[in-house]
This record gives structure tokens, sequence and C-alpha cells, in this order.
């Protein structure tokens, strides 16, 4: 490609695509630069690249002469972010990617290579935005009057963003478009992609598994129905996607828009509860008390205690990586027994996506433990309680047609060793690393009111040389069996998804409860 300046034009800047002599061997190569051609010549809207001029050279090399597109790609807008873009910014864009990629499927082109290097973002007067979708350098052309297909199966695109069908070499059509754009929309909020495979066959694979991970599970604050508009757009197979782009495009910002309309009723209700705790904050009379009055006061003072709960919940949300305060269940949580006779936990993960050589890849995020996670990422254990008790935690694996046990915790890199937590202590555990071998990490943790004499006797494995491994066979029977009678009594939990925060109760001076991490 070459930035010129049209003449005729007032010297306006133009790009000019050429095809290099040593391609014109390849059929392929020709072939698609005739199909690009084409494909822009035959699209007339305001977010495809326009073409001004084809032709040939001297030389007989085919050329294409295109506008020039003032601005930045949507990868260096995403790189920007590293929380994941402003949600009424993504609204916009992915409205009008869709729009555009519903001009082109209404041609009969589909784009195949959609990703955020092929979008342009351009900068208006004041602060709106103008997309562009460029390269169609592999789009498919249907019915193409200067180069009919004689390929069969081919595959192209780029691997992360392309749909199952694509990858399969099976048929395109706008449906594959969607898909691709439904990746977008995922990356572009939570800054991950929904499936991140080392090969073809990989993504093959956990593209049929579907996604294990929500939007809404990585982005704090994204409307819940939003995660069921990008998840239906990489649905595995294309007739349960959208009919058209725009429908998708459509249904998103509605989805979107429905969170803006909720957040603007939650901020309202915020503001009454406020209001009512300053009435109620007021001494009372101390005069007489008809019994009359005694209920309504009652009910008052009940509504001002969930208000002042909700505002200092609320005051420790302020940054997603940061600890959050231990928070009681909400109201209706089937607990209801004293804090006395139940034991309290709460916990949450951070997860750091490595890549294979070893080097950290983005910003570590917050998990419940529900994902699917990658093999090789790094799971940190943030806990606490508000009341005070031993902390134990055990990795159950298996090795050699064997179930194996490594102690975590306690370690002599925290409080000399001890398993002891002060009420509303918080502790970080790790960070440990996720087993390929394995599949699903099994990771037992145990909250006790007193002692645990089983893991108390093996706290001495937590060395270099041992590094936690428990191989006394006399010790491991005696850990088996305490983890089986205390875990069949299932703990409840509630998962608090704003801070990716699960609560764990338990009628039982004993709380054992068995975390599942699953990894691909």
């Amino acid at each position: 490609m070459y930035l010129a300046r049209d003449l005729e034009l007032l010297s306006k800047p133009v790009v000019i695509k050429l095809l290099l002599e040593k391609s014109l061997d390849n059929d392929w190569v020709v072939q698609k630069f005739r199909h690009e051609i084409e494909a822009l010549s035959r699209i007339d809207h305001p977010g495809v690249v326009g073409v001004l001029a084809t032709g040939n050279m001297p030389s007989g090399n085919p050329f294409i002469v295109m506008e020039y597109v003032e601005g930045v790609s949507l990868r260096s807008l995403m790189e920007e972010e590293r929380n994941g873009m402003d949600f009424d910014r993504v609204t916009n864009i992915i409205h009008q990617v869709g729009y555009a990629l519903k001009a082109a499927h209404e041609k009969g082109i589909v784009h195949r290579d959609l990703k955020p290097e092929n979008v342009m973002v351009r900068q208006l007067d004041g602060e709106e935005e103008q997309v562009k979708l460029i390269d169609f350098g592999i789009a498919k052309v249907k019915d193409s009057r200067l180069a009919p297909s004689t390929v069969v199966g081919e595959t192209a695109g780029t691997i992360v963003y392309m749909a199952p069908e694509q990858i399969n070499a099976q048929t395109v059509s706008a449906s594959t478009d969607i898909y691709s754009l439904g990746t977008i929309a995922y990356e572009m909020l939570t800054t991950r992609r929904p499936f991140n495979p080392t090969t073809l066959f990989q993504l093959s694979e956990i593209q049929r598994a579907g996604v294990k991970i929500k939007p809404s599970d990585l982005r704090r604050g994204l409307p819940l129905a939003a995660d069921d508009v990008i998840l239906r757009a990489l649905s595995f197979e294309p007739e349960d996607r959208f009919a058209t782009a725009g429908k998708f495009a459509d249904a998103f910002a509605e989805a979107m828009l429905e969170g803006t309309v909720s957040a603007s009723r939650r901020a309202q209700a915020i503001a009454k509860t406020v209001h009512l705790k300053k009435e109620v904050a007021a001494p009372l009379p101390q005069k007489r008390k008809p019994w009359l009055l005694v209920v309504p006061v009652i009910l008052l003072l009940a509504v001002a205690a969930t208000a002042a709960a909700f505002i200092w919940k609320s005051s420790t949300r302020s940054v997603a990586n940061e600890p959050v305060a231990v928070s009681q269940p909400p109201a209706g949580n089937p607990t209801t027994t004293s804090a006395a006779t139940t034991r309290k936990v709460d916990y949450f993960l951070r997860v750091q996506k490595y890549l294979p050589d070893g080097t950290k890849y983005q910003q570590p995020f917050k998990s419940t433990g529900r994902e699917t996670l990658a093999d090789g990422w790094r799971v940190t254990l943030n806990i606490a309680s508000p009341q005070a008790g031993f902390l134990y935690l055990i990795n159950e694996g298996p090795q050699a047609n064997t179930i194996t046990y490594n102690l975590l915790y306690p370690s002599p890199k925290y409080s000399k060793g001890s398993a002891l937590l002060a009420e509303g202590q918080q502790r970080e555990i790790g960070p440990f690393q996720l087993d390929p071998s394995q599949g699903k990490e099994k990771l037992w943790l145990v909250w006790s009111a007193n002692e645990v004499p089983e893991f108390e006797a093996v706290k001495g494995v937590v060395n270099p040389k041992d590094r936690g491994v428990i191989s006394d066979q006399q010790r491991i029977d005696a850990i088996r069996t305490f983890l089986s009678s205390h875990s069949s009594n299932e703990p409840e939990e509630y998962i608090d998804k704003v801070n990716y925060v699960v609560q764990v109760r338990s009628k039982s001076d004993v709380l054992v409860k068995l975390i599942e991490l699953e990894h691909h």
C-alpha cells in the first residue's frame, strides 16, 4: 500500500493498493485482489472505505485507489483501555460496524477477516466518531463477475476471530461476520477474547463447547442482557445467531441501554434511602410512647439499617482490583442462625494470564472460580471472615493412579506458619499455577473455629524440599477421612456478581468447601 495525493482533487490524500509483480503468478492472490476491487465497488455505505478508481499499471499490475481514512485502528483504541472500553463508546462502534456489515452482506459480500485492526475510527467534530471497515482482501463475493471462485473449502482469516464454519472450511455467510463482531464486542468490553487457543484445532474444540466465561463475569456493571446478545452472536451453529448484522447491532444497543436505565433507577433508589436515613437519625421524643407508634418506628429503623448497610457496602466497591470488605449475605439468604453457631468466610480469586513463554499477559482479573480458565494461568486466593478462626487450604490431585494432597496453607511465609486468622483479617494465598495434567483443580478450603489436628500434624511439609506434598500414608488417610466426614454437610453460598466474591456459610463449627477450577 502507498499513501499518495490526488492532484486533481486539491491534493487530497488517498491510499493506493498495488498487487506486486511477484504475486501475479499466484492465482489465488490475483483472484482475491479482484474480489476486493469488486466488493468495494459494490458497497456504497459511509461505514465502508470508498473506492475512487481501479485499473492497471503500465506493467499490467492491477491497483485500487481508495479514500484515506484519517483516524486510528480500533485495536489501538482498545489497547489504551486496560480495563475495557467505555460502554457508550462500545455501543456506538459496534452499532456502526453492524450496519456497515449489513450493507456489505446485502450486496453479497462477506468480509471474512473482521478484526479490530480492520476497523478504523475517525474523530469528527466534538466527541462524535465515525467507523470505517477496511481490508476486504479475502472477502467472499457472491456471483462475482470479475473473478468467479474456483477454490472450494479454503480456510482464510485471522484464527482468533474466525467462526467455527470458517475454521472447518465450510460455507461462510453473513453469520460468519456476525460471529467475528461478537468476538470483538466481547474483547472491547473485557480486554479478553472469549477463546484464546494456541492452535486451530484447539479453537475448534473449545468453540464447540461454548463460551464458559460471560462478559459480565469480567466487567463490573455490564448489563446481563448484553451477555445474552453477545453469547447468541457466538453460537456454534450459524442458524442460532442473529439473522442480520443490523439486528445484532440493534439488540446489543438495546441491551446496553437497558443497563443505563437500570443504573439510573439504582441511583434514584440510593438517593431515597439516604434521605430516609437522615430522617430516621433524629432523636426520638422521650415522652409518652403510645403503642400505636411502636410498629412504625421499628419499621423505619429497620429500613434505615438496611439503607446504611447498602451505602457502606457500595463504598467498598471503588476499585475492581482492590480487596473488598467482608459483607453479609443479602436479605433473603437462607442462613438464619446466629453468628456464634455459623461459620462465615468470603473469598475471591485473582487470576493472571501467562503466555507460553512465561510472560504476563494483560491485567489480572477477579473471578469467583465459576469460569473456565486456561492451563498455565496463575491464581491467588483472597479470603477473609468477620470471625476469628483457623484456615487450611489443600490441593487434591491425581498422580500415578493415586490421589495426592498438597498443603498450600498455613505456610511459614504467613504469620510464622500459624493457621489462625483474626476477625476481619484478609489473607492472600498464592499465586499457584494451574496443573495442565488435571483439567480440573480441586482446592479444599477449611475454616474452623478451632485448630484441626489432621492439618496441624502436616504443617511441616510446607518447605522448599517437600513443597507441601504430604507423603505419609497415615496422614493422608486421616485427611481423607476428615474431608469426607465434613463435606457431606455442604455449606450454603451466595455469589456477589458485582464484587466477584463468594460468600460461604455453614451451620457448624467447621466449614469445608470444595473449590473446583476448570481449565483447559
